[in-house]
């Protein structure tokens, strides 16, 4: 007999699965942009701020799935989910589950790690992170050592876990990549852990607008010296 299934339920909203999506090609294009075009280099680094900084508000606000509270769990079901998974029963999760749900803060932990450094940085000749000004020349010096050194150290290996984790997932027969092009998933009826209650699927523009505008405000207040 064949396991039931859930219909389709929405879990990524347009927006995280954006967020999501440009991560990848803003990391190629600030990794490219770095030794020649220092311009565009900043353009970009504005562009992965502001996108870091609406993640962390929405991870408030947002749609249910998106929010920190659906899928920071306590230490103790961390464990029990470890425990679980090599059980034939194992969990599914419909947002990310509790080891995913470390990632994903780690991930954002290190992001954000590598875009405040750079705010900081110089090249010593031409070019100075806007918040140069504000720090002593040796915090300066510190600051753009680890820049340039945590990428490749640190968020280059942290994205290989990630991508690591995503195939084995599949293995076990859940398709993550899927789920956050379409934005929907199915899971199996009697695995699923975190299945909310069925809600409108229209989209929180009035929620969405002004975490925008915030997340993008305080970026151009960086960059302004405002």
């Amino acid at each position: 007999m064949s396991t039931p299934r859930h219909p389709q339920v929405k879990v990524w909203d347009w927006s995280i699965r954006f967020f999501h999506w440009s991560l990848p090609v803003l990391l190629y294009l600030l990794w490219h942009s770095a030794g020649e075009d220092l311009d565009r280099h900043m353009l970009f680094a504005q562009l992965m701020l502001g996108l870091l900084l609406y993640r962390i508000i929405w991870g408030f606000i947002g749609t249910p799935y998106a929010r920190f509270s659906h899928f920071v769990y306590h230490p103790g079901q961390v464990i029990a989910y470890l425990r679980a998974s090599f059980s034939p029963q194992k969990p599914v999760y419909l947002s990310h589950n509790p080891l995913g749900g470390i990632m994903v803060l780690v991930l954002l932990g290190t992001l954000l790690f590598q875009a405040t450094t750079g705010l900081f940085t110089t090249d010593d000749i031409f070019y100075n992170g806007p918040l140069y000004d504000s720090v002593s020349r040796t915090t300066s010096g510190w600051m753009t050592q680890w820049h340039k050194s945590w990428f490749y150290e640190g968020l280059l290996l942290l994205v290989g876990l990630h991508v690591l984790a995503i195939g084995l997932y599949k293995l076990r027969g859940e398709s993550l990549v899927k789920a956050m092009v379409t934005g929907h998933k199915a899971p199996n009826g009697g695995q699923v852990a975190d299945l909310l209650e069925p809600r409108p699927q229209t989209f929180p523009w009035l929620r969405f607008v002004p975490a925008v505008a915030l997340a993008y405000g305080l970026v151009w207040m960086m960059f302004n010296g405002l």
